[in-house]
């Protein structure tokens, strides 16, 4: 499956929706589709909804962390929400979990901006 990036939005926070693959051949255009969704909505709250995202390579950890860093610089924020079960092992062996939150459902990620900001 060819990788995919669209965008939503629940009121303040932008929901980003991946799709397919995230590895070293489409990290490229995972990168360039989030700068381009983050340079026209800003340094705001986003919501990487990973349910649709089969697989996710070191590359693709190292893209959301420099995304993440790039957000928080800028006053920013970034989240992750509905990973996969294989997903979820390597995002907490590989120590991602102390940098980046993460929720079970888009949902309930929205829902922490509201407790947390």
């Amino acid at each position: 499956m060819a990788f995919e990036i669209r965008e939503n939005e629940d009121g303040e926070i932008i929901i980003v929706e991946l799709f397919g693959e995230l590895d070293s051949s489409s990290v490229a255009a995972f990168s360039l589709g989030f700068r381009e969704i983050t340079g026209k909505r800003g340094p705001k709250k986003y919501v990487l909804d990973l349910k649709g995202l089969e697989f996710i390579s070191s590359a693709g950890w190292t893209a959301f962390l420099n995304e993440f860093k790039q957000l928080r610089s800028s006053g920013g924020n970034l989240k992750l929400a509905a990973m996969l079960q294989d997903a979820k092992r390597v995002y907490a062996l590989v120590g991602i979990d102390g940098v980046i939150e993460s929720y079970e459902t888009v949902k309930d990620a929205v829902k922490s901006y509201a407790k947390k900001g």
